[in-house]
């Protein structure tokens, strides 16, 4: 997706340059008659000829060994039919002949980026803006490798720099729209993809930046559609079709029918092709044995994910369990390396193609396949197409089907999926925790529970923290009810953007006869520093039909109740289901006008609700959700309860 130099560089770029030291050394009559043959090999290149443009270059070099330009046309063109390492190596010969040529430079970044590389790929790009600085495209370059670096004011910085020498280059504004929807600028970077929208109307990448922008103000049927059109032009896309997938799940008005029907759609559009005909294992159907799981995931970093994940990986049996993790990402930080140290076997797959980590999986004689993602960014279900392990099962990063027929399990609880409320929307056997589906810890020590803000400023603060794309029109017109119903109340709403995301909100509540005084907005903070801003507000209200859940549980842990509104499907139940690990039924509604009834009750009773305040941490922290031990003895019974089922139907 921000990936969008159209060609290698070095074709236009150096064509007519000077001829230097090194390609004067033959004869003047053999270096007319190279430069005619590299122009030949360019006109076949053109037409797809690639063999006959290839010996057309190896042609040019038997005239003149040292004509470094025609070493960059033959790496060029070794790299347009997938010969990387030939194609690298006739790169570094030609830097060999001339280390400053700058296109050379710039098309081994190219190389190092597709092949993930992003150190040496910067590296390489740098030597070509140094060489090249008025060149857009080396800029370009440059830019993603040091946004893949994690250096993304850096990135931004360069993608500016290579707007003002060329305009009107569509990739740039691609590039740097996405690097400022990163960055929480969703303003400025709809104004730039737009503007690239407008030279390529049916970009497949620009429509999902769009989408992703929109998906930030919270405008999810806007959002839907760039997605869904991104994924009309790239139907074999797997992760394009699960971007919509997840979005389709903040839609209030998307029924529980309607969104199994459109997960049924994901595996016929991107991985049937992959179901095996007659998949067979050899792992021995021994019930009792011990048993090698795997988790994948993109997360094993600072990401939600982690938080939940590291507790489990921290309690299991290893005399019964040996534990290895499949890590889908590039960046590693100090999360990442706390995950490692838990694990049996450690697995970096970020850059191995699909059918190559499935053979991984067989060769480690994987028992169980846990996947961690769903259909949230950097997951690997095509692998999980595949059933390479003889048990597979997901669990956490999605609360809903994968729609997959090779999943057997989705891991959940039974107060997110109590009997009978949502088998007929999965794909999967429900495997239901006795009590929460999270395990959750606290990256950091939390600071102490403040007093009750409604002591000191005689009114009740309402509290969101949750992502802006949670707050549909039916959450924010329920909310205004509330601010009604509590004349003198105030909403402290986090995290939305500033510009047309607080104008939305503001403009649905204003419909709503709330003045807009009594809103505001706070900004996105560190963690430590959204922590205590939590404590800022008296009762949190959670949104629907997509509830909160490590926001639910930060706010629960500093000592601030949040009110939920149950509702049909498991991702409109998670408020439910930690509540109901808390004992704090009394805060869970079954209708919008009870969710009312409750803040108001909430806040007729400060002496109460200081008490409560009080008392949260504590429960938190004794409860099951917080005990790693139990939370993965319970875990570890249900892969059991998998892994014996599945010996029994070998016999």
């Amino acid at each position: 997706m921000k990936r969008l130099l159209d060609r290698l560089l070095g074709r236009g770029a150096m064509e007519n340059a000077p001829v230097t030291a090194s390609n004067r050394r033959e004869p003047r009559n053999l270096q007319i008659e190279a430069e005619r043959l590299i122009a030949e090999g360019n006109a076949l290149e053109d037409a797809g000829r690639w063999a006959d443009a290839e010996a057309a270059y190896r042609m040019a070099l038997k005239l003149c060994a040292d004509f470094a330009r025609a070493y960059l046309n033959l790496g060029n063109v070794q790299a347009a039919q997938g010969q990387k390492e030939e194609a690298a190596e006739s790169y570094r010969q030609a830097l060999r002949l001339e280390p400053g040529y700058g296109a050379v430079h710039a098309n081994l970044g190219k190389l190092y980026l597709d092949q993930r590389n992003y150190q040496n790929a910067a590296e390489h790009y740098a030597a070509a803006v140094r060489a090249l600085p008025n060149s857009a495209d080396a800029l370009v370059g440059l830019g993603c490798a040091l946004e893949d670096l994690g250096r993304q004011g850096e990135a931004v910085d360069v993608y500016r720099q290579a707007l003002a020498i060329q305009p009107d280059f569509p990739g740039a504004k691609f590039n740097l729209g996405r690097i400022l929807i990163l960055l929480k600028q969703p303003d400025e970077a709809i104004k730039y993809i737009e503007e690239a929208m407008a030279v390529m109307p049916d970009h497949e990448a620009g429509h999902t930046l769009l989408g992703k922008v929109m998906g930030e103000w919270g405008l999810i049927p806007e959002a839907l559609s760039h997605m869904q059109r991104a994924s009309q032009l790239s139907p074999k896309d797997p992760n394009l079709a699960s971007m919509s997938l997840f979005t389709m799940n903040y839609r209030v008005d998307s029924t529980p029918e309607a969104l199994f029907a459109a997960h049924l759609q994901y595996a016929p559009q991107c991985c049937a092709e992959y179901y095996p005909k007659t998949p067979a294992y050899l792992n021995p159907p021994d019930p009792e044995r011990q048993l090698k799981i795997g988790y994948v995931s993109g997360d094993f970093r600072t990401h939600p994910v982690s938080r939940f994940v590291e507790p489990v990986f921290a309690h299991h049996n290893h005399a019964l369990y040996e534990i290895h993790a499949f890590y889908n990402h590039h960046t590693h930080d100090t999360v990442t390396e706390s995950l490692k140290k838990w694990v049996d076997g450690w697995h970096p797959i970020w850059t191995q193609e699909d059918g190559a980590f499935a053979d991984l999986i067989r060769a480690l004689d994987i028992d169980i396949l846990v996947d961690l993602s769903g259909h949230t960014e950097y997951h690997r279900l095509p692998v999980f197409a595949r059933k390479p392990a003889p048990v597979q099962a997901t669990w956490l990063g999605y609360l809903g089907t994968t729609g997959l027929a090779t999943m057997d399990y989705r891991i959940c609880d039974i107060y997110t999926d109590p009997p009978g409320l949502t088998e007929r929307f999965h794909t999967e056997q429900l495997a239901r925790l006795p009590d929460c589906q999270w395990c959750y810890t606290p990256y950091l020590d939390l600071s102490p529970i403040s007093e009750l803000p409604m002591m000191r400023n005689g009114y009740l603060i309402l509290g969101s923290f949750n992502n802006p794309s949670k707050l549909n029109d039916r959450v924010l017109e329920l909310w205004a009810e509330v601010l009604k119903a509590i004349p003198e109340s105030r909403l402290h709403i986090a995290a939305v953007p500033p510009g047309r995301a607080q104008e939305r909100i503001l403009s649905i509540l204003n419909r709503s006869s709330v003045e807009l005084n009594r809103i505001e907005f706070t900004p996105r903070l560190p963690y430590h520093d959204y922590l205590a801003s939590i404590t800022a507000v008296d009762v949190a209200l959670d949104p629907f039909p997509y509830n909160g859940g490590t926001t639910s549980i930060d706010t629960l842990i500093m000592g601030v109740p949040v009110v939920t509104l149950a509702g049909d499907r498991s991702i409109a139940r998670g408020g439910v289901s930690l509540l109901s690990n808390l004992g704090l039924t009394e805060l869970i509604a079954a209708t919008p006008h009870e969710y009312v009834e409750i803040v108001q009750q909430l806040a007729s009773d400060p002496a109460q609700l200081a008490a409560l305040r009080g008392s949260l941490r504590e429960r938190v922290q004794v409860s099951p959700f917080m005990d790693g031990a139990r939370f993965t003895r319970n875990l570890e019974a249900l892969y059991r309860q998998m892994w014996r089922a599945w010996c029994e139907r070998q016999h």
